[in-house]
């Protein structure tokens, strides 16, 4: 079995640790995981009322092949690291990652032209899986049809559903991506064909990009339409949840865009574990 770890930063760039930078890496320890438990006592029982999992660890041994001049590699991709860091780690063909930062890093004496350094990260998520559906709309003529101009459509109706499932260890908060045009879009939860919670946006547009972002540490909703960016926090729908997560198990996902257009809703999912 094949373990593969790797630093991504901010902009984008990553820290391979292996030999295509010449940083192997050994004694991985804190990969699994530990709660923060809450009981009652009752006598000679226990009731379990709270659990949390605390912010962890993660430390590494790691040998840098090309001595003084492949640590200063490292910390030159640490010292261009200034918002946020990502550990992936793949293993068995699935690959996790969390966000981490940096703890500390030791620097040994040259030895066989080599340097052995303990790297320590501080963690700051679970381990998170990502997983993107796209759902495409169908067009519905159950509706009344008349033969003759009518001022008001009844006949179509664009709406998509899919099937989700979260396997995780936590609540996981959905980020929707919305691709073309709408007119107050909807996206809502089922469970056992009722919905639980939805969102809708106050949008009228032709040709938009609109990006929601649920996640609890970085929430936003924004518009993009003829290259200008901007938020749309206002526009929504202050009755409806609008960002939206799924707790554990399957549900469904149902998109309205509100138009009879070629409008595409990417749902992604992001799962969480507590260890690996």
């Amino acid at each position: 079995m094949i373990r593969q770890f790797y630093l991504v930063n901010g902009i984008g760039s990553t820290y391979f640790f292996d030999y295509r930078n010449q940083t192997l890496i050994s004694n991985v320890g804190d990969l699994g995981f530990s709660k923060q438990n809450t009981f009652l006592s009752f006598d000679d029982e226990f009731v379990l009322v709270e659990s949390k999992n605390p912010q962890g660890s993660l430390a590494f041994e790691i040998v840098f092949l090309k001595g003084y001049a492949g640590y200063k590699e490292f910390i030159s991709f640490l010292r261009k690291s200034t918002d946020s860091l990502r550990l992936f780690y793949k293993c068995d063909n699935t690959l996790k990652y969390c966000y981490v930062t940096i703890k500390s890093i030791s620097k040994s004496e040259l030895k066989s032209n080599t340097i052995q350094s303990s790297l320590t990260l501080d963690r700051l998520s679970l381990w998170l899986v990502k997983e993107t559906y796209e759902i495409k709309v169908a067009e519905d003529k159950t509706g009344k049809i008349f033969p003759f101009i009518y001022p008001f459509n009844y006949s179509v109706s664009y709406k998509g559903i899919i099937s989700i499932n979260n396997d995780g260890d936590s609540k996981a908060p959905l980020n929707i991506l919305i691709n073309g045009a709408v007119n107050n879009p909807i996206v809502e939860i089922l469970k056992d064909n009722e919905v639980i919670s939805m969102m809708r946006l106050k949008v009228l547009s032709d040709n938009c990009i609109i990006e929601i972002n649920s996640a609890s540490s970085n929430q936003f909703m924004n518009i993009t339409e003829g290259g200008i960016t901007k938020s749309i926090y206002q526009l929504q729908d202050f009755t409806c949840d609008n960002f939206l997560f799924i707790e554990k198990g399957i549900y469904q996902v149902r998109f309205t865009p509100g138009v009879t257009g070629d409008t595409i809703c990417k749902i992604t999912l992001l799962k969480g574990y507590v260890g690996q």
